[in-house]
């Protein structure tokens, strides 16, 4: 059955669009899509470039939700043919009012372990990501939420303020729920052997390499997973992911890359495609010291030059110059956009700052990928872009992803390349309200906020669309984070590969996916 709280009118039209122009390009349809009846069996090998930290839910729901919704699988789906909530672990999740919440489970569920999948379980995995001790990325999102067991498969749930998009939460930050029972045995070591009731069985983890999973034969879901193993692979370099695809090394491709999407169309590979909203970027601490001061965070926004990186590392990209692309329906150029290009103008706001502080000259680290050619290409050009600015030193420290990610959430940086994306534009709110689940920028615009309280809370589609364009004018003009290309996610398969679907984040629900031998 489908969820009867549905998505709100105007993000639910941007997937849709968004569904639409990914049905190009040697994109598989159907409702599996691909032809012919699932077939049981086989290996899925799928690459990204990026490791999570931990494989517990409490984190990797935000941080590496491919590698973690085969263990745990979500509470609720997203269906972008639909452009609605579907069930998952959850039967449903309906509310009268954007407040009261009630969370129906599927009864007869168990975790691996044989303990119950149930209204308690959700509930304890809840209050430990609410937990500060946790360092849960969406301790944001349940501090604003209460709730209590009903019955073992019903839990009520209540918000303080009106949320239609709270559905979104139970698709991913608060999605996965693991054994309370595996949790309480192995502490702090529960990320590296977790235990859920999802598709697939965590079996070990290489770590930088690749994580390996044995079908579930207890899933709730009949005759899924599909496949009786998966295996998640890291894979840093684009190029060599593609090759490991046209060798038969792996069979699933992650890519942000149009360049290599038209590739591998042509080369008969099916492409799926998915506009983003966000990308990856340049994140400026408001919280830093030294950039905290306004003249000096516009100066560095007026040296980037986002033509210069799309030509030399992106042909072919639109290059950005606001935070959503300039045919969205959210953008309206008269409340703002990025900054312009203007040496001559970030050098006055740099000695701006020099004379305010009495300092000769200034020296700022940036945090980089390690290991990832094209962004550290990036970051090659963003120092010397910026660098321009007499008086400015660029400082790269590239480190692995888990490191960078803690830096982030840690808020103990000053630059970094940081990627935020999704395919729903509640987004937004995660990361740039200055009570967000993933706002490490510290940012804080009392006009954001109360435009992004406004998309929560409204039902009338013009007003959602106003408050949007007032968000995606201020945070450009502000731009915490600074992104140089409109992105798109991809994934790539050989036509053997049926039933991807992209979902979250950019992947698929796995369990649907089949192998055409």
């Amino acid at each position: 059955m489908r969820m009867r709280c549905r998505l709100r009118p105007l993000v639910a039209g941007l997937v849709t669009a968004a569904l639409v122009a990914g049905c190009s390009g040697g994109t598989a349809t159907g409702s599996e899509g691909g032809s012919g009846s699932p077939k049981r069996g086989g290996q899925l090998i799928l690459a990204t470039n990026t490791e999570p930290a931990t494989l517990d839910p409490a984190t990797c729901a935000t941080y590496g939700w491919e590698r973690c919704e085969p263990i745990f699988g979500t509470l609720l789906r997203y269906d972008q043919d639909m452009a609605v909530f579907e069930p998952g672990m959850a039967e449903s999740f309906e509310s009268a009012d954007g407040k009261t919440w009630t969370l129906k489970l599927r009864s007869g569920l168990k975790f691996t372990d044989g303990t119950p999948f149930d209204a308690a379980a959700v509930v304890f995995n809840w209050d430990r990501i609410k937990d500060p001790k946790t360092l849960s990325p969406a301790a944001s999102i349940a501090k604003k939420m209460t709730w209590s067991v009903v019955d073992p498969l019903t839990v009520k749930v209540t918000v303080a303020q009106t949320n239609y998009q709270l559905p979104w939460a139970l698709v991913l930050s608060l999605s996965m729920i693991g054994s309370p029972a595996a949790i309480q045995k192995a502490g702090p070591d529960f990320g590296n052997a977790p235990v859920g009731a999802g598709p697939f069985v965590f079996k070990d983890w290489t770590r930088n390499t690749q994580i390996t999973y044995e079908r579930n034969n207890g899933y709730w879901e009949e005759g899924k997973p599909y496949a009786d193993r998966l295996v998640t692979k890291t894979i840093l370099q684009d190029d060599q992911r593609l090759n490991a695809l046209r060798a038969g090394e792996i069979n699933v491709d992650w890519s942000l890359l149009t360049k290599d999407a038209k590739k591998m169309a042509a080369e008969g590979f099916n492409v799926y495609k998915e506009p983003l909203v966000g990308g990856t970027g340049l994140r400026i601490n408001f919280k830093d010291a030294d950039l905290k001061d306004p003249d000096l965070r516009q100066a560095i926004l007026k040296a980037v030059d986002s033509e210069q990186i799309n030509a030399a590392v992106y042909p072919g990209d639109r290059a950005a110059d606001a935070f959503f692309p300039p045919d969205h329906a959210y953008r309206d150029d008269t409340v703002g956009t990025y900054p312009k290009k203007d040496l001559e103008g970030a050098q006055k706001l740099f000695d701006s700052y020099l004379a305010k502080t009495g300092k000769s000259s200034l020296s700022l680290t940036f945090g980089s990928y390690a290991g990832v050619p094209l962004l550290e290409q990036v970051a090659q050009l963003l120092q010397s872009q910026l660098q321009k600015i007499k008086g400015l030193t660029i400082d790269i420290k590239a480190t692995d992803s888990p490191t960078l990610q803690k830096s982030l959430s840690s808020g103990t940086f000053q630059l970094a390349m940081s990627g935020v994306l999704s395919q729903q534009a509640d987004y937004i709110y995660d990361v740039f309200h200055s009570d967000g689940t993933l706002n490490y920028s510290g940012y804080a615009n009392p006009k954001v906020d109360k435009a992004l309280e406004i998309t929560r809370s409204a039902k009338d589609e013009k007003t959602v669309a106003d408050a949007y364009q007032v968000v995606n004018g201020e945070i450009s003009k502000d731009a915490p984070m600074r992104f140089w290309r409109y992105q798109t996610g991809h994934l790539y398969t050989p036509k053997y590969v049926k039933g991807v679907k992209m979902s979250a984040l950019s992947a698929t629900f796995i369990e649907g996916v089949w192998i055409d031998n």
